[in-house]
């Protein structure tokens, strides 16, 4: 059985659209006939309070503890910590204990790798682990990306977001060239799109002229949408709220590209 491919979804700014596209590009790959896990490996627990966890406090094991079995080496079980959701993905859950495993890292002997170890347990059971990383470059991103194949850039149609987006892939490089090897670009993703403004439509020319020759710039860019931001309210994807947005169509493109990561 071959193991999972395991993608990161990053970008150290908040507010560019890492959750909203962990769920729905999951969701999609589930409507694909994939078997998909979601790690949350953001200690706000945004991807778990989406996904019908409001309390991700009161969960009894979450990726902060299985991350402190690796650190303790203590056994982890496959399944361990798991929780389902009806539209079909499994979750990695996390909490704020997450932060203080964050600061654990720092000295620890593995700590580049932890994640990577928690995540070997269960790789085997899925064909895609998607990982919800913080707005951050620390060292739970760190793990994220030492752990990942692909990286996920989903980037705001703004100008500063384009700027915070160098940095990240900067990292990306960095974390290639001394960690993992293996790591690639798997794609920059325009988000809270509109289409009709010259800003964004400038935004998506210069991304493309800048990056595009390196990396793949996604042509279906998620559009702004009230109903993008609603749907979580309703711990669902947009599949299941309202199938008809263009953000689910485009969602379902990006998910056509990540099913031809292996076939490049």
């Amino acid at each position: 059985m071959n193991s999972a491919s395991i993608i990161g979804i990053v970008n150290q700014k908040g507010g560019t659209g890492k959750t909203t596209t962990c769920v729905n590009l999951g969701i999609d790959l589930v409507h694909e006939g994939k078997r998909v896990l979601i790690a949350d490996c953001d200690p706000q627990g945004s991807l778990t309070i989406s996904l019908g966890y409001p309390q991700p406090d009161s969960l009894p094991v979450t990726l902060a503890d299985l991350m402190g079995n690796v650190l303790s080496d203590i056994p982890i079980h496959p399944g361990d910590g798991v929780l389902h959701h009806e539209e079909g993905v499994d979750i990695l859950p996390a909490n704020i204990a997450l932060a203080g495993m964050e600061v654990s890292l720092v000295n620890a002997m593995s700590r580049e790798t932890t994640l990577k170890q928690v995540l070997a347990n269960y790789s085997k059971d899925y064909d895609h682990i998607l990982l919800d990383c913080s707005p951050s470059l620390g060292m739970l991103t760190i793990n994220a990306l030492a752990a990942a194949h692909q990286a996920i850039v989903p980037v705001q149609a703004h100008y500063l977001a384009m700027e915070d987006m160098a940095d990240t892939l900067e990292v990306i490089q960095t974390i290639r060239q001394g960690i993992n090897p293996k790591l690639a670009v798997g794609g920059i993703l325009l988000t809270m799109y509109q289409g009709r403004t010259n800003l964004c439509r400038g935004i998506q020319d210069e991304i493309q002229a800048d990056y595009g020759n390196a990396f793949t710039v996604f042509s279906s860019p998620i559009d702004f949408s009230i109903r993008v931001a609603e749907h979580p309210i309703g711990a669902a994807s947009i599949f299941a709220y309202e199938p008809n947005n263009p953000a689910a169509k485009a969602y379902s493109a990006v998910a056509q590209e990540v099913l031809s990561y292996g076939q490049k």
